[in-house]
């Protein structure tokens, strides 16, 4: 089954990167407290920026154009969201930011992510990362963590729901990474921690699937995927290789 694998997909949070959950009254209390912090303090006052706000040609400049054949809604999607930005100026990542702060401080890479990351390098798979950003946080805060973790060398392609329009299970946020890895699903695997949005997501459109089980309650029975890890150095003893190169 794996023996056709030339590509690995990752999930980025509770896969790669630990990020410790609150509760959802903590949650709620850790984003007031970050608004409210950022619309009374003076600017002197306020902690060091997360990530560099892009600015409006930067910006630009990041977002993908809608490929042909996009269906209408996803266009209006994108429409939409790129007016709210331009409304905003700079006001709504901030508080993007003041919410999302707490919550990238205490973020570490998992200790198997690295060695298993070159490890796949090595042996030849091409690498994507596929990413839901919660609570509408904009991606330059997400891709800030791919840098700060260094992990942008190795996933030349990265897929932030937040700049493709669509979240996972959305099968269209999946077939735009596969589009871009140039790999077909059937030699795709893709690896995460959600059920839902990673098992059954990847799977709806053909990847083989690996769940781990690490960064959510675990549900009552493991999901139907290909295979069931506890951590990421168990895929080393499943996917061969070197691969050939194209």
């Amino acid at each position: 089954m794996f023996s056709e694998i030339d590509a690995v997909l990752f999930d980025l949070g509770g896969t790669l990167v630990d990020y410790p959950a609150p509760s959802w009254p903590r949650a709620a209390l850790r984003c007031f407290k970050g608004t409210y912090a950022y619309l009374v303090r003076p600017g002197h006052q306020q902690p060091p920026p997360v990530a560099a706000v892009p600015d409006p040609g930067e910006a630009a400049a990041r977002r993908p154009n809608p490929a042909p054949g996009t269906p209408l809604i996803h266009r209006v999607m994108l429409a939409l969201r790129r007016m709210v930005r331009s409304l905003s100026g700079r006001s709504l990542p901030r508080m993007a930011e003041a919410c999302a702060r707490p919550l990238l401080a205490e973020s570490r890479l998992y200790d198997d992510a690295m060695p298993v990351i070159l490890a796949l390098e090595a042996r030849g798979y091409r690498l994507g990362l596929v990413s839901n950003t919660p609570w509408g946080t904009p991606e330059y805060l997400w891709e800030s963590q791919v840098e700060r973790f260094r992990l942008a060398p190795h996933f030349p392609v990265r897929c932030f729901s937040s700049v493709i329009g669509f979240q996972k299970p959305d099968r269209r946020i999946f077939e735009v990474a596969l589009g871009r890895l140039g790999v077909p699903a059937a030699k795709t695997l893709f690896v995460g921690n959600d059920p839902e949005a990673d098992v059954a997501g990847a799977a709806g459109v053909g990847m083989l699937t690996a769940y781990i089980r690490r960064g959510l309650p675990p549900p009552a029975a493991d999901p139907p995927a290909d295979i069931c890890i506890d951590t990421l150095t168990e895929l080393l003893d499943r996917l061969p290789g070197p691969r050939k190169k194209d």
